[in-house]
């Protein structure tokens, strides 16, 4: 490494909360985009029903891991304290209300005859509006998260937010995408050209976001260092850059132009192709974030000081607390 990059590197947060973070966004973004297209009825229902199907697992799975980083499940039950003054309890109870209505738009579409009457129509979109705002507020909290750290200026950015929410639609869609592929039959075919080109402008937004947050990052001169750190990373320029931004949004406009010529197998191997490789590049993005969040070294009167990051508990009212 650079020997100019003398900043502390923080190791309390890896891959656990990095899938935590990542399964957060794809379910969030997952849920969104289904129930937005639960509005146009039956031409998107196939998409609708996978996304939900999706949602509330992937987001339960995540929190299982979260849950699993902390160690205790004491530990976890202070998080939601102090929704006045924490971000970390109030993205508590923002995805703890999702969920819920996540599993609530699960089952009333799946296991209950709601949508045949004037009423449960009603239901359903109250339910699907608000699931959807909880839905955003998910996808932006996983990167309001690391910017509750005050410690690390790399994740202290308006920027972060926001590719983290384009990358939830993203990850999120390719994961419908995903199972509409392996659905199969005529409506998969259907939909899978106009899902080449959401794909590919969505991916497009993310390139331009991720392009954006560095430059950000790179022109403080705190956050600096981990802007560097994370370019030098082959997983980040090789893995998430190029597999997992660059090559979906080739292979999604391929699959656009040739669908009407291209045969069944074709079309649907270039759809999990791409589909598989900008999840991958999703869950690439999260944890490079983490590690190559950097304690800046503050530099007084020509001496250079390194700042300690000290692990600290957990405290009853506080909720949990992020590396410092």
């Amino acid at each position: 490494m650079d020997p100019k990059h003398t900043g502390q590197i923080q190791t309390e947060w890896g891959w656990l909360v990095a899938i935590y973070l990542y399964l957060g966004g794809v379910g969030s973004g997952a849920y969104a985009i289904a129930a937005v297209n639960g509005f146009f009825g039956k031409p998107l229902e196939l998409s609708t029903a996978i996304g939900l199907s999706i949602a509330f697992p992937s987001v339960l799975i995540g929190t299982g891991a979260l849950m699993a980083d902390l160690g205790s499940p004491g530990r976890a039950m202070l998080a939601g304290n102090n929704v006045k003054t924490s971000w970390i309890a109030r993205g508590t109870w923002v995805i703890s209300i999702f969920m819920v209505l996540a599993f609530t738009h699960l089952v009333l579409l799946f296991y209950t005859d709601i949508r045949t009457t004037g009423d449960g129509t009603t239901i359903l979109s109250a339910v699907s509006i608000a699931g959807i705002a909880f839905a955003l507020g998910t996808m932006a909290y996983t990167g309001i998260l690391l910017g509750a750290s005050k410690g690390i200026p790399f994740w202290r950015t308006a920027a972060v937010p926001v590719v983290f929410v384009i990358s939830a639609l993203v990850t999120g869609h390719f994961t419908i995408m995903l199972g509409v592929v392996f659905h199969g039959g005529p409506a998969a075919l259907e939909a899978l050209q106009t899902m080449a080109l959401e794909g590919l402008v969505l991916v497009i937004f993310e390139l331009m976001a991720i392009m954006f947050f560095l430059q950000a990052a790179y022109r403080s001169p705190d956050a600096r260092e981990s802007a560097e750190r994370i370019m030098a990373r082959q997983s980040f320029v090789v893995g998430y850059l190029l597999l997992g931004l660059i090559a979906p949004a080739l292979l999604m406009l391929l699959l656009y132009f040739v669908m009407a010529d291209a045969d069944m197998q074709t079309a649907y191997l270039l759809g999990a192709a791409g589909a598989v490789l900008g999840l991958a590049g999703g869950l690439i993005l999260r944890h490079s974030v983490l590690v190559t969040g950097a304690l800046p070294t503050l530099n007084v009167a020509g001496f250079k000081f390194r700042r300690i990051a000290k692990p600290r508990d957990p405290k009853a009212g506080i909720g949990l607390l992020p590396p410092a």
